[in-house]
């Protein structure tokens, strides 16, 4: 294993060991590489004032551009990638035509926010350019939903966003040569072991490698996207010790769809799962667009969404109901990697973050089954972006000759773990559709869940939502058989 990570900033070759390795990002450029355009406010990836733009080498090549929270990413992350800061997208005394439009809309005050913005609505150019988009102010507010600014106000900067042409814009790509970056990346060895003997950080290339390593590190955390870990860490709830990252292991990337289901690897990332599952699961690829920034999508993972074990998890109701299993790997006694599958309710075993899941093992994979039914996904909370839910719901169904089929409903944020809803779908199971169905599975509802109180919500409150929510789903299934649609309670 190589003890040096490797990448080029704004096309200058850097690197990074020992200690620094394990630096965010947002501090190495401040501190470390004199790039202080890069603000950080938050320090959990909420306020996207310390946006820059990463190309990772996948499959000896560097790839698209996208949008990450610098605050919130260990630098040993960025091993083997190409990143470009607010300060890298001018060209000699030329600014970038993003940049220009700020100017001219008048798009910033104080300025603190300003690169983040920059970096962001330069992202979303690059990705029109690409897929020969036009941008309007939907496009571009939501690739800004991770921004916050607090004194300009929007207008400018969308009106910024908005007057600027992908097909005048240079590709990313085209600001620096990426030849010689990938001719390095692909020379050097691709497993790397970083960090302090007190805190190694390893990033395997394989994923036999990988769970080698769990195997002989059983209590070493596992790094995917880091979106929740690099908050814990910034707060300082998260004590330093080994850290596996699995950024480097092509295998887990994998996208794989045959008749039967979806198999989505461990470091496939929600902005890549939110397309590719749009036509066959568009219920939730809408949901995902809400639940998080372009920059917390860019990185975090279906996987690690589902690991993390959060009584809310917005992506695990859809899972639960949706009857996935996961793909469990490990080292057996032989020094072969071993896989068993388990189904998503026999690993989520009730108790908070209680899995089913062994020291020595990786989740690998998530396998979606395909169906012909169809799902209706909720979610509740303050903020329509960029919050956590405050009760989240599923449901999966069919309807046939005006009777409901298939019924299974889960809700996340009203117990120590999401839950499924068995009574409710044994009620509403076979049944014919009305309104008076609905409610009693409304109340039932109520009266079966025990949230607790927090800052998001009381129990009582949540408990109300799940009423609401029971009936909501009540009149959209009447809406689709032609029912009419009865008043939802309040």
């Amino acid at each position: 294993m190589r003890n040096e990570v490797v990448f080029y900033l704004n096309g200058k070759r850097t690197t990074s060991t020992g200690n620094e390795s394990s630096l965010m990002l947002s501090d190495l450029l401040r501190y470390e590489r004199g790039l202080p355009g890069t603000k950080v406010v938050c320090a959990e990836g909420d306020c996207g004032a310390c946006t820059v733009l990463v190309s990772r080498f996948r499959n000896g090549r560097l790839g698209e551009y996208r949008s990450i929270n610098s605050c919130i990413a260990p630098v040993y992350s960025l091993d083997r990638s190409h990143l470009i800061t607010v300060e890298g997208l001018k060209r000699a005394d030329e600014l970038h035509p993003v940049q220009e439009a700020m100017v001219r809309a008048q798009g910033s005050q104080c300025g603190y926010c300003t690169p983040g913005f920059v970096c962001s609505l330069a992202g979303m150019v690059d990705s029109a350019k690409r897929k020969g988009s036009a941008i309007d102010a939907k496009m571009v507010r939501n690739h800004t939903t991770g921004n916050l600014c607090r004194c300009t106000g929007y207008e400018p900067i969308l009106n910024a966003g908005c007057s600027v042409d992908p097909g005048k814009v240079p590709n990313l790509a085209a600001l620096y040569d990426h030849a010689p970056m990938e001719a390095e990346f692909a020379s050097l060895e691709a497993s790397l072991l970083t960090g302090t003997p007190g805190a190694p950080v390893f990033l395997p290339s394989t994923l036999a490698e990988a769970l080698e390593i769990r195997n002989s590190h059983p209590g070493a955390k596992i790094v995917s996207g880091m979106t929740d870990l690099g908050v814990l860490t910034n707060k300082g709830k998260l004590a330093p010790g080994p850290r596996i990252a699995l950024h480097g292991v092509e295998e887990l990337y994998q996208w794989i769809e045959d008749s039967a289901a979806f198999r989505i690897g461990a470091r496939v990332s929600l902005s890549d799962v939110e397309d590719l599952l749009s036509a066959s699961f568009p219920e939730f690829s809408d949901m995902l667009k809400i639940f998080a920034s372009p920059q917390i999508k860019h990185s975090a993972t279906l996987a690690g969404n589902l690991m993390n074990a959060s009584p809310i998890g917005d992506s695990t109701p859809f899972l639960r109901v949706a009857d996935v299993t996961l793909v469990l790997s490990r080292i057996g006694s032989s020094g072969q990697v071993e896989m068993r599958e388990v189904g998503i309710d026999a690993f989520i075993k009730g108790g908070y973050k209680e899995l089913d899941f062994a020291g020595d093992e990786i989740l690998t994979a998530i396998r979606i089954p395909k169906s012909d039914h169809r799902y209706a996904l909720f979610k509740t909370s303050t903020r329509k972006d960029l919050d956590i839910s405050t009760v989240a719901f599923a449901a999966r169904y069919r309807i046939r000759e005006g009777r409901l089929e298939g019924v299974r409903f889960a809700l996340g944020g009203v117990a120590a773990s999401v839950v499924r809803m068995p009574d409710e779908e044994r009620m509403l199971e076979g049944e014919t559709i009305d309104s008076d169905l609905f409610r009693r599975a409304a109340d039932s509802a109520q009266a079966h869940v025990k949230p607790l109180s927090d800052v998001r919500g009381s129990s009582s409150f949540r408990k109300v939502l799940v009423r609401n929510l029971f009936l909501k789903f009540g009149d959209r299934i009447q809406r689709e058989a032609g029912l009419p649609v009865s008043e939802v309670s309040v």
